[in-house]
């Protein structure tokens, strides 16, 4: 039987959850780029060698990419890929400093929640809306926004939560 100290655990239960979080993403964005890929190759060959361009791939790739911009975002706000501005929180005493980014934090995760919500009022008032070539929900498109939020938000509690416990990554 392995000793474990609860350190030990709960990183371990961190690494569990973080895993859960993020590869599904970065399996559904490089599948999404390889379904864009095909779809517009699809549409360039209809387009240029059969002189018969199909309008559902044009339309299908517009909504895959809003897919993949956002979730993209999920994959640059997890890796801090997104820029931060420092330059006045870096100047403040550290006790002050740490209180500031919790602060930011909170704020940011309000934010978060409130676009999700918003994205998914907006997705279901659209849902009898149809697409034009493809006749499929336009919410499909949509409901890109409440979930790479929601997914954002779930990161931002994370690291809310690794600063509440001071500050271990």
């Amino acid at each position: 039987m392995v000793d474990q100290t609860s350190g030990e655990v709960r990183l371990s239960v961190g690494r569990a959850v973080l895993t859960l979080f993020t590869y599904p993403v970065e399996w559904a964005c490089g599948l999404l780029m390889t379904a864009i890929t095909t779809v517009v190759f699809l549409q360039v060959f209809t387009r240029y060698v059969l002189a018969y361009p199909w309008g559902w791939p044009e339309e299908l790739a517009r909504i895959l990419f809003v897919w993949v911009a956002l979730l993209g975002a999920v994959l640059a706000f997890r890796r801090a890929g997104h820029f931060g501005i420092e330059a006045c929180v870096s100047r403040l005493p550290a006790p002050l400093r740490r209180g500031v980014a919790v602060l930011m934090r909170i704020i940011l995760l309000g934010f978060l929640l409130l676009v999700a919500y918003l994205g998914l009022q907006a997705t279901l008032r659209v849902r009898e809306q149809l697409t034009t070539a493809m006749e499929v929900s336009i919410s499909w498109g949509y409901a890109s926004v409440p979930v790479s939020f929601t997914f954002m938000a779930f990161e931002m509690v994370r690291l809310l939560w690794q600063d509440l416990r001071g500050g271990q990554r």
